[in-house]
């Protein structure tokens, strides 16, 4: 009777250890289609949203802004930027007009408390034929759900019901127009539930399930999910310039994530942070979640640090 349980359970522990293995492979294959193989003969064909309006939220900073240059570097010439920093809004404006001859709207917009159907009646006659959803907003500090109620609460309106309410707006327009691509900048922090960015992860996982179902409902309609890891954003604590082996700066980023176009519906938008994805495959939640404790616990120091200087600065000034 032990043998037989005994040899039961080495069974099962092989066959689990396989299948990590197999899944493991699987990714890793397709990380490296994707990221070394691909970029050898293909580039993403822009032509379809040229002449067209290329919608942008979040544009004005961060990755939204490395990611709106490159759309311009690759070709499209028309934008309509909208945001809630009217000074920011005209500064991209200006640089995209010196930089590439671009025609360039501008549209002031607080998805906290903006007017969204004053949105959908001033969107729903454009011919929209790209869309770059990277409207977002992070945490000061990191802290328990909760702790900061108005903090969660912008945070699940901004990022999560406010980027959903802007993709049912940009939708029927695309699709009355013969369609078109969108690009949907979530996190991989939407993959699992983390401590101390509770609502930061609800909003991600939010975008991601809803990327998945219009990618089924609007046939002409294409969408890409990007899920990084760490980019060098002012959201993320770190300069603009800062790069590590784990740390992507927001311009490489988004020459890599730029190329995954067409190639696949989500992913992490570069080699760097798909190589770290690769644990979720390897390791079971249960496991996971506690190798990637410390983690966290260093960036919760290290945000804790960075307002505290803030703070400080402040009461020099």
């Amino acid at each position: 009777m032990f043998d037989l349980l005994h040899s039961t359970l080495y069974w099962v522990l092989k066959t689990y250890i396989v299948y990590r293995i197999v899944r493991t492979a699987v990714a890793l294959w397709s990380t490296v289609a994707i990221y070394v193989i691909a970029p050898l003969f293909y580039k993403p064909n822009f032509d379809p949203y040229k002449g067209r309006w290329t919608v942008v939220t979040g544009g004005t900073d961060g990755i939204g802004k490395a990611y709106t240059i490159e759309l311009a570097k690759n070709g499209l010439r028309k934008f309509l930027l909208i945001g809630r920093n009217e000074i920011k809004l005209q500064g991209m404006k200006t640089y995209l007009e010196d930089k590439f001859g671009a025609r360039v709207q501008t549209y002031l917009f607080d998805f906290y408390d903006g007017d969204y159907n004053e949105m959908r009646n001033f969107i729903e006659d454009i011919d929209v034929g790209f869309v770059l959803n990277s409207v977002g907003v992070g945490r000061e500090r990191m802290e328990r759900y909760g702790d900061n109620p108005e903090a969660d609460r912008r945070l699940l309106k901004v990022n999560g019901l406010g980027a959903a309410e802007f993709l049912s707006i940009v939708l029927p327009t695309m699709e009355k127009n013969g369609g078109g691509q969108i690009v949907v900048l979530s996190s991989c922090q939407g993959f699992r539930p983390f401590p101390y960015i509770a609502s930061y992860c609800a909003s991600k996982v939010m975008l991601s399930f809803l990327c998945e179902a219009i990618n089924r409902e609007w046939s002409t309609v294409k969408v890409q999910c990007l899920t990084p890891a760490l980019v060098a954003t002012k959201m993320t604590h770190y300069d603009n310039n800062y790069r590590s082996l784990f740390v992507k700066n927001a311009d490489d980023f988004v020459k890599e994530a730029v190329n995954t176009i067409g190639l696949t519906s989500m992913t992490s938008g570069c080699l760097n942070h798909e190589l770290q994805m690769l644990t979720r495959h390897m390791f079971p939640w249960t496991l996971l979640k506690y190798i990637l404790l410390p983690v966290y616990w260093y960036h919760k120091r290290r945000t804790d640090a960075s307002q505290e200087v803030t703070a400080e600065n402040k009461k020099v000034y």
